[in-house]
């Protein structure tokens, strides 16, 4: 019988903290960017970003010097735990760099704002690389680091080979996604067609009730209202559907060898059925009401789509492995949810926030997504910059997250069911 080690999920310590000093440096800047384009009143950015490359060095040096005291360049025996250890470390950072700033540079012409940006963005980028560079390089290492005797069929299965395994079985993944389909419509008369009638039976309500009930001095509301409503239905009912991916599936698992990752992958492409489908409806109906002509931005939206997909499968992927070992987490994800849909500007526009609220709003998780889908079509405008740092970053590191903690686990979720 052999024993596993599991491979430090950085190359090494030096290399680790040289590019956690870059990613600090340029996650301090976006953070101003990011600020700025929040709408905040006063200073320009032009003004701004002297005292932003002032006080770079006390931050970056603050950030790494807190990831070496909460060890996260130390070697670790499961990866659980380092990713415990960055969040501590990039909020013990960020605290003791504020302080620091308000004691040598004053406060002048720093923004608070900025700093929890740039907390949340260095937070996630560390974690997504470390990740990304995990599942890239993942293979059985001893304590010295060499190459370990493996029980092959007892072997951690990895990024590259389950996305193989995923094209393999694809054939899997169309049954699960049809068989949710057929199974949501069964015994109905018009089956499919109510994917269709859907979102034309909301426009119908959403219209009379904010034109004539509420009246909502917006102009098209109602367009903007559904832009946002229809992304949000597909995450939220992705996420739901995830958490009973793996425990209700406890006799397909204990019959069948397949990529356990198939099974919350094949949710999130079920409501990204659902979801498609509704807007081949529900996009040409609203921009011919509402006379919205068609503009280049609205090329830009497979581009966000796809990224709302990888965000949407990293949850799912955290959500059902979690699930398998902790039951509450179907009844804490209802609580998250309902918060969440308030944090996110789907029933209101960004613009109508107050600046202090703002910027927390536009770094809510689905926000990025959300609010690109109403510059592109409502406004008829390119996404900002802050949209595409902020999208990518949780598109990207959410998903690399999730599936090292999917595949970390995947061996211990048949024993949990």
């Amino acid at each position: 019988m052999t024993v596993r080690y599991e491979q430090s999920p950085v190359p090494s310590g030096r290399w680790g903290a040289l590019l956690d000093t870059a990613l600090a440096a340029a996650c301090y800047l976006i953070a101003y960017q990011v600020r700025f384009s929040a709408g905040f009143t006063g200073a320009p950015l032009r003004e701004i970003l002297p005292y932003a490359f002032a006080t770079s060095p006390v931050v970056v040096a603050s950030q790494i010097a807190a990831f070496f005291v909460c060890g996260v360049y130390r070697r670790q025996r499961t990866r659980v735990v380092l990713l415990a250890r960055l969040p501590a470390g990039s909020v013990l950072g960020t605290v003791v760099a504020a302080g620091l700033i308000w004691q040598i540079h004053g406060l002048q012409g720093v923004s608070r704002a900025a700093f929890s940006a740039d907390l949340l963005l260095f937070a996630v980028t560390t974690a997504g690389w470390r990740t990304g560079w995990a599942l890239w390089r993942q293979q059985a290492m001893d304590a010295n680091g060499a190459p370990a005797m493996v029980d092959r069929a007892a072997e951690r299965p990895t990024l590259r080979g389950t996305l193989a395994s995923l094209v393999r079985h694809r054939e899997l993944v169309k049954n699960l996604v049809l068989k949710d389909l057929k199974l949501k419509y069964r015994g109905s008369i018009l089956g499919f067609v109510w994917s269709l009638v859907n979102p034309l039976m909301m426009i119908g309500v959403y219209t009379i009730a904010f034109t004539y009930i509420i009246r909502n001095s917006i102009p098209g509301f109602v367009f903007f209202l559904m832009l946002g409503t229809l992304a949000w239905t597909f995450f939220a009912s992705a996420a739901t559907m995830s958490t009973g991916a793996i425990v209700d599936s406890g006799s397909l698992m204990k019959s069948v060898v397949f990529p356990r990752a198939i099974l919350p992958i094949a949710t999130v492409l079920f409501n990204g059925a659902q979801y498609l489908l509704t807007i081949l409806v529900f996009l040409p109906v609203m921009l011919v009401i509402y006379r919205v002509p068609p503009s280049w931005p609205m090329l830009l939206y497979p581009v966000f789509l796809i990224l709302q997909v990888l965000f949407t499968i990293g949850v799912a992927l955290m959500l059902a492995a979690g699930t398998a070992f902790f039951r509450d987490i179907r009844h804490l994800l209802e609580i998250a949810l309902a918060i969440l849909f308030w944090m996110t500007p789907i029933l209101y526009p960004v613009a109508q926030v107050h600046e202090k609220m703002r910027l927390l709003l536009l770094l809510s998780p689905l926000s990025p997504f959300i609010v690109a889908y109403q510059q592109i079509f409502y406004y008829r405008q390119w996404p900002e910059l802050t949209l595409w740092v902020v999208g990518l970053a949780y598109a990207l590191g959410t998903f690399l997250v999730g599936s090292w903690l999917f595949l970390s686990l995947e061996d211990q979720l048949a024993e949990q069911i």
